[in-house]
């Protein structure tokens, strides 16, 4: 799979998984953030616009993820004490869970559970091994598996491809997507990535998650991508040992390159996953 697939193949790729408009206040914050001098009034105006994303940014920046020890009473004090790019992983989180939530009738509670869980682990990370923004490494934590809940949308067998992938330890666990369901998470969210006008590394990153080999191959892709992969298998591989989310069957797979990839031991990968655990709890 290309990450710079042609728009006009999506139809054939993502084998009749709908993916949801990008929400137009999405576009009009990522159009203002990409201003050269963004407008603080203006990002603070559009997202007091919606009563419960306001509601979530001020419930997220106040949690022990975000939190700098002051508690934060608006919008604007959330831009003024994290800056606009945290605030605006907030708003994708928020936005993301809503529309992928619409029309889906399986309880996503425990995935969602685990996303956010594994998106604070991977800010942390990335301000640890200073790899990548955290507010990038955030967002690819809430956006890595956001193809999940539209291929259940799509097939009702979703679940147990899944589980089987989870246990497969000879194959890549998008192999078994493709050849049971043809099409995979991955492809699902890189697309759902690019309609929703993400960065390209966040779109790249999310398209490669599962290929591991790729961590040791700096020309396949992205120095940012490769971190952005390498910190989620961490995070998740931690969160699933706090006891959120499902089977753990990828770390095996993916525990050599990422240990490669930042130049660590496993004895300094146990120690930083105990450093991690400690904080969280």
């Amino acid at each position: 799979m290309n990450a710079v697939a042609e728009e006009k193949l999506l139809p054939s790729m993502l084998n009749g998984v709908d993916i949801p408009p990008c929400p137009a206040i999405l576009i009009a914050l990522d159009a203002e953030l990409k201003r050269e001098v963004p407008d603080q009034r203006e990002v603070v105006r559009l997202i007091s616009q919606d009563v419960a994303l306001s509601g979530h940014v001020m419930l997220i920046a106040n949690s022990p993820a975000f939190s700098t020890g002051r508690k934060v009473a608006s919008v604007a004090q959330a831009i003024t004490v994290l800056g606009m790019q945290s605030v605006f992983s907030m708003v994708v989180g928020h936005l993301l869970q809503v529309a992928l939530a619409s029309g889906n009738d399986i309880s996503m509670e425990r995935f969602w559970d685990s996303s956010a869980l594994t998106a604070r682990i991977s800010a942390e990370l990335a301000r640890r091994l200073r790899c990548a923004r955290p507010d990038i490494a955030y967002t690819f934590g809430l956006f890595h598996d956001c193809g999940i809940p539209l291929l259940m949308k799509r097939f009702p067998q979703t679940k147990d491809v899944l589980a089987k992938a989870n246990r497969c330890d000879e194959r890549r666990f998008t192999d078994i997507e493709d050849s049971e369901l043809g099409t995979n998470h991955a492809v699902v969210g890189y697309f759902l990535a690019k309609r929703w006008h993400l960065a390209d590394v966040l779109a790249e990153a999310v398209l490669y998650h599962h290929d591991y080999a790729a961590l040791a191959k700096p020309d396949s892709l992205s120095d940012t991508a490769r971190a952005l992969i390498g910190l989620g298998v961490l995070a998740e591989h931690i969160s699933r040992l706090k006891g959120v989310g499902g089977g753990d069957g990828e770390w095996d797979k993916a525990a050599p390159a990422m240990c490669a990839y930042f130049n660590l031991s496993l004895g300094a990968v146990d120690d930083l996953i105990e450093d991690v655990l400690d904080g969280l709890d």
